[in-house]
């Protein structure tokens, strides 16, 4: 029975996708070190190290099927080298002028770092394929409600009028740099591990760069400048970055929980099929956004682990190995249930325009200080408007006299500006400033992103 919330048949879909599991699950992460072995095999036969025939043999023989998986646990245990019960376990299936070929010149970290590179890559293509599916919806978000008014808010208060659209565009350009990142990543990320015990290809003689060349060709990885074992910053790189994405999804669901407040109500996640509670048949929780913030917790959660794993010691060090044995799926799995939750929250939100005009109304146009304040200061100069205007608030908040009333009223202010000036500074679409511009500038951008260019945001 499965003890973790990963691998719980219950739970495991709110904490990782079946597409991520596929990756990094046990007979997955075997079958990629077999990958390694058979290439490097088929390799070294290219370059005559190795007898063709055995070579042929070994890659026939590397399948995760054809292997005894419990011996290979049980001499784990044993050895605690998680390598040697593979290499022993592909060797029981050979004859025996073939198996004495398995792994030549090769050390455990090279097989498995290599066969990470692998995964990773795999998890990239998953993790820029659920990315661009988020972005859509934003996207489609921003271009719907380019135009629908609310409150901006800063430090929890209404600060200016913004639109719906334009706060959409501001996660949808923070989420495309996110992948910008991950892209640009790629080619410092994706290389593989083949020097040897310490990283000198000292095992292979004269032949070692060729073969290490030859094996990444064949993987289709990048070849490090020095194959040593411990440069964690690699790996630790591209799951920094997820980290960095899981942080803005999570941004992106914190507001749109907020939203659903009782008391604010301009948002809400679609109720089809959920139930609340089972005590208050009323309630709809915000359970889907709640979701993607807790794991994105739980994920910068490791970030510490990713940055332990560049720290290392000597030439090898079985610390930094093991660490590696432990996060790195646990992070593909978390953000993975990130963006896909994170896309079906926004694919069903429900969008209340009334209720973010009524929030802003029931403030009285506090939000339009700013505006009433420059319309002023041409004439008063800022500071004076700043404290005429922070006085009209004040009075109107003791008198309760709505803010845009109360400006309308006072006698300074009436004295300074002409009754179209005064309208015009208490309009909230006035006080938009370029917010419209920058929805359609990140909307240009996005359409630009290759994957993009035959769509158009739906509306």
């Amino acid at each position: 029975m499965a003890a973790t919330a990963f691998d719980s048949f219950y739970l495991r879909d709110r904490y990782g996708t079946r597409a991520m599991r596929a990756i990094w699950d046990d007979r997955a992460t075997i079958q990629r070190w077999l990958d390694v072995e058979a290439a490097l095999a088929l390799t070294e036969a290219e370059l005559g190290i190795v007898p063709r025939a055995a070579a042929r043999a070994i890659a026939r023989a590397a399948r995760v099927s054809r292997l005894d998986l419990g011996a290979m646990r049980r001499e784990f245990d044993r050895t605690w080298n998680p390598v040697l019960p593979l290499v022993d376990a592909l060797r029981a299936r050979l004859p025996p002028a073939a198996a004495r070929f398995v792994h030549w010149g090769a050390t455990s970290r090279n097989i498995i770092d290599t066969a990470t590179a692998l995964q990773i890559r795999a998890s990239y293509e998953l993790v820029l394929r659920d990315s661009e599916a988020v972005e859509r919806e934003l996207a489609r978000l921003a271009a719907r409600h380019r135009d629908t008014l609310m409150a901006g808010r800063t430090h929890g208060q209404h600060a200016l009028p913004v639109t719906f659209g334009w706060k959409c565009a501001v996660w949808l350009d923070e989420l495309m740099r996110q992948r910008e990142r991950l892209l640009a990543s790629r080619p410092r990320v994706l290389v593989g591990q083949f020097g040897g015990a310490v990283g000198t290809l000292a095992s292979l003689g004269g032949a070692g760069l060729r073969v290490e060349r030859r094996l990444m060709r064949r993987l289709g990885l990048g070849m490090p400048r020095v194959p040593v074992k411990t440069a964690g910053d690699r790996f630790a790189e591209f799951f920094l970055l997820l980290a960095m994405l899981s942080a803005t999804l999570g941004k992106i669901a914190q507001n749109v929980y907020n939203l659903q407040l009782t008391d604010i109500d301009e948002l809400r996640e679609s109720p089809r099929g959920k139930v609340g509670s089972s005590a208050m048949p009323h309630k709809q929780n915000p359970v889907a956004s709640g979701s993607v913030v807790l794991l994105g917790r739980l994920l910068r959660a490791r970030a510490g682990t990713m940055l332990d794993y560049v720290h290392a010691e000597w030439e090898d060090d079985h610390r930094q190995g093991e660490t590696g044995w432990a996060f790195p799926q646990e992070v593909c799995l978390l953000v993975s249930a990130q963006l896909a939750i994170s896309r079906r929250l926004l694919a069903g939100l429900v969008v209340k325009p009334r209720n973010m005009l009524r929030n802003l109304e029931r403030a009285g146009g506090v939000v339009l200080s700013e505006a009433v304040m420059m319309a002023l200061a041409p004439k008063l100069g800022r500071d004076r408007a700043h404290a005429l205007v922070l006085r009209v608030g004040r009075e109107s908040r003791r008198s309760g006299v709505p803010f845009r009333e109360a400006v309308r009223r006072h006698p300074e202010v009436r004295a300074q500006l002409q009754p179209a000036q005064l309208s015009a500074a208490l309009d909230y679409r006035r006080s938009l400033g370029q917010a419209g511009r920058f929805v359609d500038l990140v909307l240009a951008d996005w359409r630009r992103q290759p994957v993009n260019r035959s769509r158009r945001p739906r509306r």
